[in-house]
């Protein structure tokens, strides 16, 4: 370690190794600091370990809090009746059903050119038009190819850009955007040649200079709309209008979206008892300590990493935490709902089950043939499995409460405990004041007054050592006047 001290003149008699003798007192003497560097290690690494369970109570919480209210249940999707004339790209839980008559698509503004020979031949003329008064030069040397690049260039400012089909020859002029306000309006620069504006629609072939776009023109049950987009919001379903023509939207129920969003409760869930049994039933090996900085210094990286992967394990054994979430969670999945015999009570009327193999630590599996067949004929009973929330005092062994409650309600009690434990994330205050933000910082404290210490200590050993080296040196210098005199 560091020394900081009065320098010293060590080794004057020639018979002592000063620095070697302090260096191996000194180790018996670090001991303590060792031990709190060993605790502040663990500490951290406890506090990081409960981090990673936070994160996946978080992840069961967000898939429980999918399942917990009726509207959950109640996403819709739509169907069109004609997707050569209508598709439905996206519905939610308010989408609703429509006639839809089509008799305008929204368009961009478009300039499409005859047959151009060659993109890459030079054009042999010159001169500068504006395209939506935004000047666009070009010279007898110039390319169809450039010229196409320069108005590419510039489409952020004028809103039109262009593109060469090698198969038809023709170059094509389009604006950025469709609808009625979209337009295409070429005209010669000012200043330039009289001539610039023939010699372009020459050069690109174009019988026209002008262009406008034009709007979406429909029906909603008789209702006339207009959009300058063909992407559209019609009662709660985003549409595109495909082509003239009349189609009906229709909705039903989103079974499958339901099954979905159960089968990702069942996966957390699993994941989670997977987490934690494991965190909580793996133990410290006594055999692999956290490593001191000293300990560091003569191990190399890999070796510093294996050590620390074994090191760490177990930071959360028997943590009641923990254990307390898995009990927890295991008996709020065995308690039937307060409904009338016949009616759906249990996860496992709906096939899902607590697996047999009790090395599984009490994870789900899914009869998937059964959850689709109950979601389809039993929907409102599974809505209510997951839903249910009274005020009403349940019969003995029973409960008013829908899983999806009962899970978040226990999420959440086991998420604010580990935030006492380390504190929020987001707040540096919060941690310093949580149980482990504590006993960092009087591990801290602990030590820097170690270190300081140390420095004392070792100091005094190298005093020590100063004098009774001169004590040796006088010796010495005796013995050798004596045998002088005997001479």
């Amino acid at each position: 370690m560091a020394i900081n001290g009065p320098t010293r003149l060590t080794g004057f008699s020639g018979t002592l190794d000063t620095d070697s003798l302090i260096a191996k007192l000194m180790q018996a003497e670090r001991l303590p600091l060792s031990k709190i560097q060993k605790q502040k290690q663990l500490a951290v690494w406890q506090r990081e370990d409960y981090q990673a369970m936070n994160t996946a109570l978080l992840s069961i919480r967000n898939s429980a809090n999918n399942l917990r209210y009726e509207s959950d249940f109640e996403k819709t999707t739509a169907i069109s009746s004609n997707t050569s004339v209508l598709e439905v790209t996206s519905s939610g839980t308010t989408a609703g059903s429509g006639t839809v008559e089509i008799s305008k698509l929204a368009a961009s503004a478009t300039l499409i050119s005859g047959k151009i020979a060659s993109d890459s031949a030079a054009v042999g003329q010159s001169g500068a038009v504006k395209i939506n008064g935004i000047e666009i030069s070009f010279t007898d040397q110039s390319t169809v190819n450039t010229i196409i690049k320069d108005i590419n260039s510039k489409a952020s400012q004028t809103g039109v850009r262009a593109n060469y089909d090698k198969a038809s020859g023709a170059v094509y002029l389009s604006s950025t955007a469709s609808g009625a306000n979209s337009k295409i309006e070429i005209t010669n620069s000012d200043g330039a040649p009289a001539n610039s504006l023939e010699n372009f629609k020459n050069i690109m072939s174009l019988s026209s200079v002008t262009a406008n776009g034009q709007n979406a023109e429909y029906k909603v049950n008789g209702v006339a709309l207009t959009s300058t987009s063909n992407n559209v919001s019609i009662n709660g379903v985003q549409v595109i209008l495909k082509s003239q023509g009349t189609a009906s939207i229709g909705t039903s129920t989103d079974r499958s979206g339901i099954v979905d969003d159960i089968k990702k409760f069942v996966e957390q869930y699993n994941s989670l008892i997977d987490l934690f049994s494991t965190a909580s039933t793996t133990r410290r090996s006594r055999d692999y300590e956290p490593l001191t900085p000293e300990e560091k210094e003569a191990m190399n990286e890999t070796q510093i990493t294996q050590w620390e992967k074994r090191a760490r394990q177990g930071t959360l054994y028997n943590d009641s935490i923990l254990t307390g979430t898995l009990t927890s969670l295991r008996s709020a999945l065995n308690v039937p709902l307060d409904v009338p015999k016949g009616q759906i009570q249990m996860l496992e009327n709906i096939g899902i089950k607590v697996k047999s193999d009790y090395k599984e630590n009490g994870k789900l599996e899914i009869d998937e043939k059964r959850l689709l067949e109950a979601v389809n004929t039993n929907f409102d009973e599974v809505k209510n499995l997951f839903t249910m929330s009274s005020s009403t005092t349940p019969k003995p062994g029973k409960t008013n409460i829908g899983i999806a409650d009962r899970i978040y309600n226990i999420v959440n009690s086991q998420m604010d405990a580990i935030k006492k434990k380390i504190g929020s994330g987001t707040s540096m205050e919060m941690m310093d004041e949580s149980v482990i933000g504590k006993q960092l910082r009087t591990l801290n404290s602990q030590e820097s007054d170690w270190k300081s210490k140390l420095i004392d200590i070792e100091n005094r050993y190298y005093k020590k050592f100063a004098a009774m080296e001169q004590a040796l040196q006088k010796m010495n210098s005796q013995s050798s006047w004596l045998a002088s005199q005997l001479g």
